[in-house]
């Protein structure tokens, strides 16, 4: 293997080990509540806990990326991310487990999205990005599916225990790697800590996650929740445009593929964590499978995950859009086929589709929102990361909240329904970017800086890029 893919291999292990953090604990927390004496209450606080940390921060992550050095932030959060599974591995309580939970998810956002910005400076813009790109989601897909399994495996053979202590060793790993692999020349900008717009941003998130986990408990609670998440962008908004330095560059905005991506980015993970989930529970429900053989069930997912993303960084030469819109269409299609045949061939192929869309999906969105100057890929980054924890947090439990209230036990239907009517709303708001983006002056982006690397050719979402058309 040669340095830069090493050096990949290496950074993808840090997507790896983070993301596989928000499903982990899943297969395992009867467990946990049994050997530590919790109640049910708790075991509500343990996945929610990671995700707030997680997306509530990524932008801040990016920020401090920007002002201390990528590999400088990146290394901290691995130590933070190390701390964290010390805190969980010897719990005698639960609420040391939510403690430990909680600074992984803020160890999670601090790496992410400055590992993809060593990951994009690490390689050459176009066909080299792009493989470096399929492997940074696909990586992604792998985890988020993999958690559930190794969690459910590890948790029957070994003890739960376990599972944090080597996190403990992989994250000791990859930080020497990185060490070894990751120059240690760091490029900075000359910016400050918005402090007032991180406490904004890190309320409204976390009060928009807390929302969607109150949904199938209390819908009061549900919708104050909801109220306060949204009732803080204004505020959010106005506090960015009126300070020296904000979380998100203004002019990140005005670039061709900033919105699509990250909604791209929310919707993927929005509709295929949910899916994982729904089907996961139903393996189990309905036809009584154990946590490790459910877990083994998901496994085209993953596969189909890791495919997908190995052919993307060809397909998105064709248009990113188009590509990101395809991958919404499979999976929206395997979530309605299950619901008019819910038999276990049937799911096999819906995960497979799921998998598939997942994989060219996230590479497309990714593609698209790192279309950027070298000074905004960190923000960049951090919000395409932001866009995909919100959907796994917010989403997840919004579709697991619907499966439950509409009766007794779970309506696993009524979540792959969820799954579709997601797909098909950002299907339809990806497609809306795009003809805003066209409708928009030229010298809308005259006084942006020029793209240095693009992750694909200038013309990769253009109508050029599309066959049948040309350009106007």
């Amino acid at each position: 293997m040669n340095r830069e893919r090493a050096r990949t291999a290496v950074i993808c292990g840090v997507q790896f080990i983070d993301v596989m953090g928000v499903t982990v604990v899943v297969a395992a927390l009867p467990r946990m509540l049994a050997d530590l004496q919790g109640s049910p209450t708790q075991a509500g606080l343990l996945v929610p806990a990671y995700a707030v940390g997680f997306g509530g921060l990524l932008l801040l992550g990016a920020r401090l990326g920007d002002a201390r050095g990528p590999r400088r932030v990146l290394l901290a959060g691995l130590a933070v991310f190390a701390l964290g599974s010390v805190l969980c591995a010897v719990a005698p309580a639960v609420s040391w487990l939510v403690a430990g939970r909680l600074l992984q998810g803020v160890a999670a956002a601090i790496s992410i999205p400055n590992a993809l910005v060593l990951l994009i400076g690490a390689t050459e813009p176009g066909r080299s990005r792009n493989r470096a790109l399929a492997a940074w989601n696909a990586t992604g897909g792998l985890a988020g599916a993999s958690g559930l399994l190794v969690g459910g495996l590890v948790t029957d053979s070994l003890g739960w225990r376990v599972i944090f202590w080597a996190t403990l060793a992989a994250t000791a790993v990859l930080a020497l790697a990185i060490v070894r692999l990751v120059g240690p020349a760091d490029a900075r900008t000359a910016t400050s800590l918005n402090a007032g717009s991180v406490v904004l941003q890190v309320v409204s998130v976390s009060a928009l996650v807390a929302a969607a986990n109150a949904f199938g408990s209390s819908w009061l609670a549900a919708g104050l929740l909801a109220v306060l998440a949204i009732a803080l962008v204004p505020a959010l908004v106005v506090r960015e445009r009126s300070t020296a330095s904000p979380l998100i560059p203004p002019g990140i905005w005005r670039r061709h593929g900033t919105a699509g991506g990250v909604i791209g980015s929310f919707g993927i993970t929005a509709t295929t964590s949910t899916f994982v989930v729904i089907t996961t529970l139903w393996f189990q429900d309905a036809r009584g499978l154990g946590p490790g053989a459910a877990g083994l069930m998901i496994l085209p997912f993953s596969f189909a995950v890791v495919l997908g993303a190995a052919l993307a960084a060809r397909l998105v030469k064709r248009g990113a859009r188009l590509v990101l819109v395809v991958g919404l269409i499979l999976i929206g299609l395997g979530a309605l086929g299950v619901v008019l045949e819910p038999e276990i061939p049937v799911t096999v192929v819906a995960l497979v589709l799921s998998g598939f869309g997942n994989g060219i999906g996230a590479v497309a969105a990714y593609t698209l929102g790192t279309d950027v100057p070298a000074e905004e890929q960190a923000s960049a980054a951090g919000l395409l990361n932001t866009a995909a924890q919100l959907g796994t947090a917010v989403m997840v439990a919004l579709g697991v909240g619907i499966a439950t209230a509409v009766g007794p036990g779970v309506d696993h239907t009524s979540g792959w329904l969820t799954v579709a009517a997601t797909a098909a709303a950002v299907t339809a708001a990806t497609l809306a970017t795009r003809r805003r983006t066209a409708a928009a002056p030229p010298a809308a982006d005259s006084a942006a800086p020029p793209t240095t690397a693009p992750a694909t050719p200038p013309d990769a979402d253009s109508e050029a890029a599309v066959p049948g058309c040309r350009r106007r």
